[in-house]
């Protein structure tokens, strides 16, 4: 979701982006603009050794329509050496210099670091890498999101797709300026494509994108405002966000705050996805979030329906293939 960098002042306010259709989402094509592709460190560390994580896929066998089922399930720990604001002063972006946490950032910077995915998962989901950031100081909007949490982002563009996301930025913020955007990329960040009613298309019924949500390297963030927890209310369920760029859907995460994966208590999220005029086949139609207070594990689920599958299993033998290898199974 939306994170400050060392260098940018967040936005404040939530405002409603105009939609494009979906012939205009088509006219700006797919090739990639490397007019101002930045250095793909700016992505963050890549690596997510830090997380203790792993990541595993299951795929059914084909059907009579040609078509299975899959499963990806994400494993990792909070990382217990991330820093966390000890007072609102830490996370206030106007006070100069900011406060500087323990790793040399200021608190409100971002915290990224991702990994690629196996080449099996990439062919049966679509998903091309993770990358598990952290807020320390939440994010806008104010009330909503403005607590320490995870964004789970999981990306169908590659990273070197990604240092070529970039836009102009609207004055003091990080995010991109609907009305001054002069490449390609940048004017790509307003490109939503819709269907004929005017909704977002490859998004669940209800969502919605905002100005404030186009970030570089990152794409548009979207999710269902209506439904979002209400400012200056405790935020503590995750919530399901869609990431679109030029008429396409570059991510999809869960974001969750870092006391539903934390403490004593076991806790679990769940939630059936459908999507409005969905062309890209591999979304998810269920995710889940949960957290084992035991082992400390945060396990995410995501479940959906995919042309590439195992081949068809006699009578005999109905078990679903499964990956056996610590990092990427599948």
């Amino acid at each position: 979701m939306i994170v400050f960098n060392a260098r940018c002042i967040k936005l404040l306010l939530v405002t409603a982006v105009t939609l494009s259709s979906v012939t205009d989402a088509k006219k700006a094509g797919s090739a990639l603009d490397t007019s101002s592709c930045v250095p793909i460190d700016d992505l963050g560390t890549e690596s997510l050794d830090a997380f203790d994580y792993s990541v595993n896929l299951d795929v059914t066998p084909e059907d009579d329509s040609g078509t299975c089922d899959y499963e990806v399930t994400i494993n990792f720990k909070h990382d217990a050496s991330l820093p966390l604001p000890q007072s609102a002063n830490d996370c206030d972006p106007s006070i100069q210099p900011p406060s500087i946490a323990s790793d040399g950032l200021p608190y409100f910077a971002f915290r990224w670091a991702y990994e690629s995915v196996s080449k099996k998962i990439k062919k049966v989901t679509g998903i091309d890498h993770i990358s598990i950031d952290f807020n320390p100081c939440g994010h806008p909007p104010l009330g909503v999101f403005t607590v320490p949490h995870y964004d789970l982002h999981i990306y169908t563009v590659g990273p070197k797709y990604r240092t070529c996301m970039t836009c102009n930025t609207a004055p003091g913020t990080p995010a991109c300026d609907p009305d001054n955007q002069d490449t390609i990329a940048g004017r790509a960040f307003f490109n939503v494509a819709t269907i004929p009613d005017g909704s977002p298309a490859n998004m669940p019924p209800g969502f919605e994108q905002a100005v404030p949500d186009s970030i570089p390297l990152m794409g548009g963030h979207a999710w269902h405002l209506a439904n979002q927890p209400q400012p200056d209310n405790s935020w503590a369920e995750p919530v399901w966000v869609m990431g679109p760029y030029n008429g396409d859907i570059a991510f999809y995460e869960p974001m969750f705050p870092l006391s539903f994966v934390s403490g004593d208590t076991d806790t679990f999220w769940e939630q059936n996805l459908t999507y409005n005029g969905q062309t890209i086949e591999e979304l998810p139609n269920y995710v889940s979030v949960g957290y084992d207070a035991q082992s400390g594990y945060i396990t995410v689920s995501m479940k959906g329906t995919t042309s590439v599958c195992n081949k068809k299993k006699n009578k005999s033998n109905k078990t679903n293939k499964s990956s056996k290898s610590r990092r990427h199974h599948g």
